[in-house]
């Protein structure tokens, strides 16, 4: 049971997160994530090229844009298991506060692995001069995916 709830929870918040981002592109003109430079990035394993100069450089590869959704939607999948797992662990019941907490230390992974390997900015945007920028809309879109999870959990408990 608990792997179809993590599941569900980690596509109902990478869905949400989505179109939080999508909304604030829409509303704002804040840039959307780059999903297509996520699949050039993991597509390029495959040829040896982890870490990159600029994928943004780069050959544009086939389909590349699915390829990084569906890593996108997988990475959240895993995410949405991870927090399941822990929720059950240390409750036994739904915890928005360690959906917020998880949600919060999930953008770790993009700080620390995406952005210094993959899009060539640096730990936590450090070469980028729009670094705060960056940081906060970071943490207030995975504020949002904590909420996503909560959300997916809550409805499959």
């Amino acid at each position: 049971m608990f792997i179809f709830q993590g599941i569900i929870s980690g596509l109902i918040a990478t869905i949400i997160f989505d179109l939080f981002n999508y909304s604030l592109n829409f509303a704002y003109g804040i840039d959307k994530p780059k999903w297509n430079l996520l699949g050039r990035y993991f597509l390029g394993y495959k040829e040896g090229m982890i870490i990159r100069k600029s994928l943004s450089e780069d050959e544009e590869l086939d389909n590349e844009l699915i390829w990084g959704y569906f890593f996108h939607y997988l990475i959240g999948v895993i995410y949405g298991l991870l927090f399941v797992i822990l929720n059950y662990l240390l409750f036994d019941y739904p915890s928005i506060l360690l959906a917020y907490v998880f949600g919060f230390t999930t953008v770790l992974g993009g700080w620390c692995f995406l952005m210094p390997f993959a899009y060539n900015l640096g730990f936590f945007a450090s070469k980028n001069e729009n670094r705060i920028n960056i940081l906060v809309q970071n943490l207030i879109a995975h504020f949002v995916f904590g909420t996503g999870l909560f959300i997916g959990f809550y409805i499959t408990f």
